[in-house]
């Protein structure tokens, strides 16, 4: 699977379950990885060093759980693997 359609998994699962997710989650940086909570964190900074530390670019996604409103979130997909041609 690429990078692109990780992410775009990993999005719609983080969606679905918004609001258990904001229940347990409020105000953490979720790293996604095959449709789980791999690990949640304060910060941004501490989600990506965790996430690369065990992760390839493009087998995982941060997203920050701000709102248990879906009106909150709009779709931002930020990946160091990009391909060209």
């Amino acid at each position: 699977m690429d990078a692109i359609s990780n992410i775009k998994k990993n999005y719609d699962f983080f969606m679905k379950n918004l609001e258990t997710l904001y229940a347990k989650y409020k105000g953490k940086f979720l790293v996604l990885k095959d449709e789980n909570v791999e690990s949640a964190h304060d910060d941004l900074a501490s989600a990506y060093k965790h996430a690369i530390s065990k992760f390839k670019p493009g087998e995982f996604s941060i997203q920050e759980c701000k709102s248990n409103k879906r009106e909150g979130y709009i779709e931002v997909f930020n990946s160091s693997c990009v391909r060209f041609g």
